[in-house]
This record gives structure tokens, C-alpha cells and sequence, in this order.
């Protein structure tokens, strides 16, 4: 089901890997490939290196990796010693990367309406840098359920999004604001990861 953890984040690796935005290669040059260029094509492009922690790819192995990267182009998908996936692109294709999965990100993120795990919860959206989360609900209905664990599903996915960006360091949780569907008024306020969940997944 659709943001279920693992499940999400597959989801959107295979997104990310299949939406022909990869135009990366590696530091090194190519020397058979670039035979076959012309000298006059030639664009020397900033190259952008984007690490993300090996916990988003638990059961995939390397191989399952770069063999899914590669056929959208990435030549260089490396593993750091401590099991962290490394991807090089260029600056050009880095940009259409995370525009593509900004996108898709927000139209996943409102199909959420549809999730009958969530009654009480009538409107979803993220602002546009993914900062904060904004749920309107039916306040009654939230107090007595557990809709609150939708934020739960959202993050990784939030956050994969982060690293892709490069910009996790700046936006290490997010802020989730529920208000009620009747006046607007404010049901509850809390940050995402909260305290103890980031202690328990260090």
C-alpha cells in the first residue's frame, strides 16, 4: 500500500530511477565512449555528487542498484564503506532529478485523501520546500483515532526527497499543523521526527 515504510520507499527509488533523468558520468573520462563524441560537442558540466544513507536501499544490492541507475544513464552509482549509495550527475540533470520528484512527491502526498487507513483526515497539503505538512481534520474523529501516524508513512519519503536536494541538513523534520475542518482552528502542532524518534533510529 502506497507509503507503507519500505514499501514508499521503493516506490520512489523506482520513480526516480526510471524517470530518464539520470544523464550522470563518472569523474573519470571515458575513453571509449568519448571516441565517439566529436571534440566540438563536448560541454564540460559541473558534476554533482549526492550520497544517500544505505537505509534506503535495505534488501537491494549493489548490483540491483546500478543496474537499474545505468539503464537511465548513470555510469557512476559507487558504495561507501559504510554501505551509503553515492550517485554522479551533472548539475543539469541533478536539476531536472529533483524537479521530477518534487512533483511526484506533492501528487502522492494529496493521493493520501484517497487512503482508507486515515477517515478522519479531509485535506493534505506540503509546502512547496517540504518544511512543513499541513492536515485538515475532522477534530473529533482525529482524537479518537490514529490518523496522527500519517506523518509516520510521509517522511521517508520527505526525506529522501532532502537528500536528493542536498539540503537534509537544513531540514532535518518537519512541522505538521492540524487544523480542524469546521473553523480552521488549530487541533495540535508538533515536529516530525519528534525527539525520542531520532534518538531511537541513531
Amino acid at each position: 500500500m502506497k507509503f507503507a515504510l519500505k514499501k514508499s520507499l521503493c516506490i520512489l527509488l523506482s520513480a526516480l530511477l526510471s524517470a530518464s533523468l539520470f544523464a550522470a558520468c563518472s569523474q573519470d573520462t571515458d575513453e571509449s565512449s568519448s571516441a565517439d563524441e566529436s571534440s566540438s560537442s563536448q560541454v564540460v558540466e559541473t558534476m554533482v555528487k549526492i550520497q544517500i544513507p544505505a537505509s534506503f536501499f535495505e534488501g537491494s544490492s549493489l548490483e540491483e542498484i546500478e543496474k537499474t541507475a545505468k539503464k537511465q544513464g548513470a555510469t557512476s552509482v559507487t558504495q561507501e564503506k559504510n554501505g551509503d549509495i553515492c550517485y554522479q550527475m551533472t548539475a543539469t540533470a541533478h536539476r531536472r532529478l529533483v524537479t521530477e520528484m518534487r512533483m511526484n512527491l506533492k501528487d502522492s502526498v494529496e493521493e493520501l485523501l484517497d487512503d482508507e487507513r486515515y477517515p478522519s483526515i479531509h485535506q493534505i497539503s506540503v509546502s512547496d520546500d517540504f518544511s512543513t505538512l499541513t492536515l485538515t481534520v475532522d477534530k473529533e474523529a482525529y482524537q479518537k483515532g490514529n490518523d496522527r501516524t500519517i506523518t509516520r508513512a510521509i517522511w521517508p519519503s520527505i526525506q529522501l526527497y532532502h537528500y536528493f536536494n542536498q539540503d537534509y541538513e537544513e531540514h532535518p523534520s518537519m512541522m505538521v499543523k492540524v487544523l480542524n475542518k469546521e473553523d480552521n482552528s488549530k487541533v495540535e502542532e508538533f515536529e516530525w521526527p519528534e525527539p525520542e524518534e531520532e534518538s531511537k533510529n541513531e
